[in-house]
């Protein structure tokens, strides 16, 4: 007769096949810290972009004073300052990345100082990833002296 061995009960305690669960936690960790970086790159760049917009609007908003009737012009009467928020939203509406952007100029009581908020809704990357597939809103803010001075 011919002895058959017994079959050999499997350890459960070994460690074959564990590598592949660690592979692949780490591959999932991985992809996580990548799209994280890739969606604060993107988001520092999106505010970093609406900055620069705002910057330029508000600087265009203080340039659109007429400094020679604000120096002439008695106290009494309008002030040649109304036109500021006009001029912003020329300066938004001449490029097509801009047209988005909504603003709000305040000038301050001595006329020289326009102040300017922009609001800007951006889609970001992997923004699905933290619950804003929708999108976010970003602000920013900007002043400007006119040259009255």
């Amino acid at each position: 007769m011919i002895a058959v061995p017994a079959r050999r009960r499997r350890d459960w305690h070994a460690d074959d096949g564990s590598t592949i669960p660690l592979i692949l936690g780490f591959f999932l960790i991985g992809l996580l810290v990548v799209a994280g970086a890739v969606l604060a790159s993107d988001a520092f760049t999106k505010q970093r972009d609406l900055q620069s917009i705002c910057d330029g609007a508000a600087l265009a908003a203080a340039n659109s004073v007429d400094s020679q009737q604000a120096r002439t012009q008695p106290l009494t009467g309008a002030l040649p300052l109304a036109g500021v928020q006009d001029a912003a939203e020329h300066y938004l509406s001449r490029e097509p990345d801009r047209s988005s952007v909504r603003i709000a100029t305040t000038v301050t009581a001595d006329g020289q100082t326009v102040h300017a908020r922009c609001v800007r809704h951006v889609r970001l990357a992997f923004g699905a990833a933290i619950g804003r597939a929708g999108g976010v809103d970003e602000h920013a803010a900007a002043s400007a002296r006119s040259d009255l001075g």
